[in-house]
């Protein structure tokens, strides 16, 4: 375990929490090493540093090739060391080799967001990458008794309770904003989320509505389902094929029900993902 809450040892059994779900909010650096790989003891040492640097502003995520081969073997990793570059569940980037430092904090900045400057979300976020969940709530909590016009501890905490599937509390705390707050980023953009948590209510899990889909292509209520599924797990990309899928085999499907989740996903995506680019000039094309 490293000391450092920006850095972390990566198995197969915490990548989904270390990896895809941190970089909903910042980069993550996948670092792919082994004990054998001279190039490997000068690379990761520079990547702790650019990583406990940033404050928050990126991670590191450390995988030994050797020890989590099935890893290794996913995402295909001829070369070490390997640095991918997860955003938003997506990799975005991939450096193989030893680069100069400039390479490395370049392709960091072009997905890095602001570092945060408030001690308290500073620390909230430490908590929450650690895994120390309740701690992190508590500290919003206590800290909102204090600040209790604060917006950005408002949007952190209905932030935190979403990715505890905490939905109804989020709905309650963003109600209760004034209405100019709900109709722009980034509450807006939770409002949209709490939407596609409404949609999977009972609903199977991933898989399984994966399984279903696969099997009957025109089970249409799957589809919509396992779209909202994808966003709700941070695979964007997925989500939006999924719902450009149900707008191309079933457009009247609930009320049009694929159009409207693409034009969701790009509310909470926002106009300058380049995601939001590309599915909006095919959905533009389909349509017209």
């Amino acid at each position: 375990m490293s000391e450092s809450p920006y850095v972390f040892e990566v198995t197969q059994h915490n990548f989904a929490e270390v990896v895809v779900e941190n970089s909903q909010r910042v980069p993550v650096l996948v670092d792919f090493w082994a004990d054998w790989c001279q190039p490997c003891k000068t690379l990761t040492p520079l990547l702790t540093k650019l990583a406990q640097e940033s404050r928050g502003g990126c991670i590191l995520a450390k995988i030994n090739a050797d020890a989590e081969q099935a890893l290794t073997g996913h995402f295909q990793v001829r070369s070490l060391p390997t640095v991918m570059v997860v955003w938003q569940g997506q990799i975005v980037d991939q450096l193989v080799g030893v680069q100069p430092e400039a390479v490395y904090r370049e392709v960091i900045s072009r997905f890095q967001v602001q570092p945060v400057e408030d001690p308290v979300l500073e620390q909230v976020e430490a908590l929450w990458q650690r895994g120390r969940h309740q701690q992190a709530l508590h500290l919003l909590r206590e800290t909102l008794k204090q600040e209790p016009d604060s917006l950005d501890l408002k949007v952190a905490l209905a932030e935190k309770l979403l990715q505890l599937d905490r939905g109804e509390e989020v709905r309650t705390l963003l109600e209760s904003l004034p209405a100019e707050e709900r109709d722009r980023q980034p509450v807006s953009g939770l409002l949209v989320r709490l939407q596609f948590v409404d949609l999977v209510r009972d609903a199977p899990e991933l898989a399984d509505l994966v399984a279903r889909v696969r099997a009957d292509p025109d089970d249409h209520a799957a589809r919509q389902q396992l779209a909202a599924r994808y966003v709700l797990a941070g695979s964007h990309e997925a989500a939006l094929q999924q719902f450009m899928d149900l707008l191309i085999r079933a457009p009247q499907f609930e009320d049009g029900a694929g159009r409207k989740g693409l034009l969701a996903v790009f509310e909470m995506l926002g106009s300058d993902n380049p995601l939001v680019t590309t599915y909006r000039r095919r959905m533009f094309s389909l349509l017209h």
